[in-house]
């Protein structure tokens, strides 16, 4: 089963489940207890690169965390290594030693897309507006999946967006888009609006310009006009008069002792800012560092929760965007090789044509061979300044492996797999996969340890093809 299509049948699950909806206190946190209940810190930002998670060009070795996402805001869903993509937005939950035990992944809009403006950039999903960006040096380029372009999309595509909230007064805000995604159909996720409330009449609330009715949302965190929030919500058509979601979640990450937030700057009086849902204190920042922060800007800021649900923080330091934007980084074994210098790497289309190389050429570009890959983020993959194939895979690498089960040892949970090029490789399964048979043809993707795979995910391959681990 395909990594998307095993998600979709885990949501429809939840959804069944979670009948009656209900709503949790940040997306940091295990319900909405996070950091602050028994980690050290949480990281919240877009991921650029892979193998291990990149996150706003830190190096996470995600190799022994949970990956998830809650498509639901409820219930978690599993995720394989396979399931992580640049321009994602990711939620990670560190221990004492910096690395994450929690990944979390988490879209800002799940619907169809209207109102399409190619001379603007520009569309919306359930009337909240979408801006495209070209412009790495103004924040992550946006990753399309399923289209080129945005002159791909067509209106009512459903889609799932990822992208950082640009907070704005009144009705000034939009999501800057970080990755466009194309759903295979409708309702195939349930439907996701993110925004900040506005003060509606008397004392009701507005997201994206229509009112809020939060009689039919159970266990939601205290609501007041300039909360940002993400919500799931019926999939209507046309868009209903009013909201009644069932579940309602902060866009800010949960209460930690440590916080890295990035996302788009909207200045407030008195020397405070609004990033990703995230009220930040600037105070103590130094005068040079708070003249960097321009609204529209793109910025992380480390700093410290103040209060128990991440809405309000202190900044200790801020981290500017680069002029020239973030480095786009990937590795991990090639799966598909197209014509003399195009290939693909953990679902990333790589351009290397203009690429030096270190440690092979043009002609080691073969499937299954591990490569790292540095280059930069355009709209359909990543353009590549260096290509290294490395003496040797590094450990908690993330591989893709395709060939025939050769041997099955019921008892170590192991198996010996022969790609269609190269030597054996021994997979070790966890106890949620089920043991493959002698003769099958797969597709294990995991981490390796320096002589076994981890397997995280096995599906099977009606086609026979394999592709070998590069050495």
């Amino acid at each position: 089963m395909k990594p998307l299509q095993r998600l979709l049948a885990v949501v429809f699950a939840l959804l069944l489940a979670a009948c009656g909806g209900g709503g949790v206190v940040g997306l940091g946190g295990s319900e909405g207890g996070g950091v602050g209940t028994g980690g050290t810190g949480i990281v919240a930002g877009t991921v650029t690169g892979l193998g291990s998670v990149i996150v706003e060009d830190t190096r996470f070795d995600e190799s022994r965390a949970l990956l998830e996402t809650r498509p639901d805001l409820v219930n978690s869903a599993p995720l394989s290594p396979a399931d992580l993509r640049i321009g994602q937005y990711a939620y990670l939950e560190l221990d004492a030693a910096g690395t994450p035990s929690r990944v979390r992944i988490e879209s800002q809009l799940v619907g169809p897309a209207l109102a399409i403006n190619l001379a603007t950039g520009r569309f919306s999903v359930w009337g909240q507006p979408v801006a495209i960006n070209a412009d790495p040096g103004r924040g992550p380029v946006t990753v399309f999946s399923g289209y080129s372009t945005l002159a791909d999309l067509r209106s009512g595509d459903p889609v799932q967006v990822y992208g950082v909230l640009q907070a704005g007064d009144g009705g000034g805000e939009l999501l800057r888009a970080t990755l466009v995604e194309k759903l295979p159909a409708v309702a195939a996720l349930p439907a996701r609006l993110t925004g900040t409330l506005q003060q509606g009449s008397g004392t009701g609330l507005l997201l994206a310009g229509r009112p809020l009715d939060l009689s039919g949302t159970a266990n939601t965190p205290p609501l007041a006009a300039g909360t940002a929030v993400i919500a799931v919500l019926p999939w209507t058509a046309p868009e209903p008069a009013r909201w009644q979601p069932f579940a309602v979640a902060l866009l800010a990450p949960a209460a930690a002792s440590s916080l890295r937030v990035s996302g788009a700057v909207h200045l407030l009086p008195d020397g405070r800012a609004v990033v990703q849902g995230v009220e930040v204190d600037l105070s103590s920042l130094a005068p040079a560092q708070r003249e960097e922060v321009r609204e529209g800007s793109y910025l992380t800021v480390q700093g410290r929760s103040r209060g128990g649900d991440g809405r309000r923080a202190e900044a200790d330091r801020i981290e500017s965007l680069p002029g020239s934007g973030r480095s786009a980084q990937v590795r991990g074994s090639i799966t598909s090789v197209a014509g003399t210098a195009s290939f693909v790497v953990r679902g990333q289309a790589v351009d290397a044509t203009a690429a030096e190389f270190e440690g092979g050429g043009v002609a080691n570009l073969l499937v299954g061979a591990f490569v790292e890959v540095q280059g930069t983020q355009t709209a359909s993959g990543i353009v590549a300044r260096r290509v290294t194939f490395p003496r040797a895979t590094p450990e908690r690498a993330v591989l893709e492996l395709s060939g025939t089960v050769q041997s099955v040892d019921a008892a170590s949970r192991s198996a010996r797999l022969q790609p269609r090029e190269g030597p054996p490789v021994e997979l070790l399964l966890p106890a949620g996969i089920a043991l493959p048979a002698v003769g099958d043809s797969v597709r294990a993707t995991g981490y390796w340890d320096g002589s076994r795979l981890q397997v995280r995910e096995l599906d099977e391959r009606s086609d026979g093809a394999g592709s070998g681990r590069g050495r």
